[in-house]
């Protein structure tokens, strides 16, 4: 009698306990999950898949959380922007709020031993989020995340944690924080992870969650970081994947040397206002020559994604006039194509583009109380 086929998930979950996405991506858009698994079983010399029981093990790890798959109504979907990288499955605790969450979700990471301003202003990005139904998006790990968590519960909203090790713990303490985990869980919120229950957390697991934490959010705020922490493996996602980045402004303390960095390479927003990041999330790319007035400008769109600009501001699109004697204008010599979208503020000339060059903006609609003095 023939062996009863694997699952699609007992696949995926026994997949994902020993290999990463990039690794089986060739072989997954050739062959199903449960085919991709019997071929690594009968190509393993040292016998360890072999002896692996993925059903078992399955039934095992789902006493404590769900394994959300690609072909499930709770997946999200963004994680697709991913690629190749993107993820086997997901554990979840939560898993009926998954859809709902990830659709606000907005990243407020950084510093696990920051500044007192960090935390201030951690606290203060959080609440505004919150408050606004976003859904507040972080790692649970001291400091700045922790933080943003603990600001969403006392707005009464749900937040979404990305753990970087088995659901059934918390980093890095598993004590110190369950009572945390615990509050995200009953606050109405879920809590996700690449790895089954049992797993530790270790330097790759916290870089690989990093990237799924940007994977999963339309905005990232990046509240502190150190240069080359955890943190700015998120923030550095986002500027991959194009997601509107946020930084808040560097304060000469090391521990903010990785803002300082991706605003001096003009790869976020530079603000400390959480007004701003409330626009955030609803950013889009559009022409010059469709911009309207009162439409927030964040940065100038290439084929390298979005060069920010040091001052976000409002446009009051205007046409082009070959009269004016400013610096910038006496430049433009095919003035049929050009657009002026501010004149004179914030800088002291004017700021023609051509029509068709694209630009990140927040449509004027969606600035209910706008973010910036004009």
């Amino acid at each position: 009698m023939p062996a009863r086929a694997l699952s699609e998930r007992a696949a995926r979950a026994a997949l994902a306990a020993h290999f990463a996405p990039g690794q089986l991506a060739a072989e997954l858009a050739e062959y199903t999950p449960a085919e991709v698994w019997d071929r690594r079983v009968r190509d393993d010399g040292s016998r360890l898949l072999s002896s692996y029981r993925p059903r078992e093990e399955l039934a095992q790890a789902e006493l404590t959380c769900s394994f959300v798959i690609p072909s499930d109504k709770e997946w999200p979907t963004a994680l697709a922007d991913l690629g190749p990288a993107c993820p086997l499955g997901l554990w979840v605790r939560g898993r009926e709020q998954l859809p709902r969450l990830t659709g606000t979700a907005v990243v407020v990471t950084g510093n696990r031993v920051p500044t007192e301003l960090a935390i201030t202003r951690a606290h203060d990005f959080a609440t505004a989020l919150a408050e606004a139904d976003h859904t507040v998006t972080a790692t649970l790990a001291y400091g700045v995340d922790s933080t943003a968590h603990q600001a969403a519960a006392e707005a009464g909203r749900a937040s979404l944690a990305v753990l970087p090790r088995g659901l059934d713990g918390a980093h890095p303490h598993p004590h110190a924080h369950a009572s945390l985990l615990r509050s995200v869980l009953d606050g109405g919120g879920a809590a996700v992870s690449l790895y089954r229950p049992g797993t530790a957390a270790s330097g790759a697991t916290l870089k690989a969650s990093a990237v799924v934490l940007a994977a999963l959010a339309r905005a990232v705020i990046l509240v502190e970081a150190l240069d080359h922490v955890v943190a700015m493996y998120a923030a550095e996602t986002a500027v991959d994947l194009h997601r509107p980045l946020l930084a808040a402004p560097a304060t000469g303390d090391v521990r903010s040397s990785g803002n300082a960095r991706l605003l001096d390479g003009q790869l976020a927003v530079n603000s400390p206002d959480p007004r701003l990041a409330l626009a955030l999330p609803h950013a889009r790319v559009a022409r010059a020559g469709d911009v309207a007035d009162g439409d927030l400008l964040l940065a100038a769109v290439g084929e390298q994604g979005a060069d920010y600009f040091t001052t976000p501001y409002i446009a009051h699109p205007e046409p082009f006039d070959p009269s004016c004697g400013c610096g910038v204008c006496c430049l433009i010599t095919e003035p049929s194509e050009v657009v002026v979208l501010s004149q004179g503020d914030p800088w002291e000339s004017c700021d023609p583009w051509p029509a068709d060059d694209l630009l990140l903006i927040v449509s004027a609609q969606r600035l209910t109380d706008r973010p910036l003095e004009e």
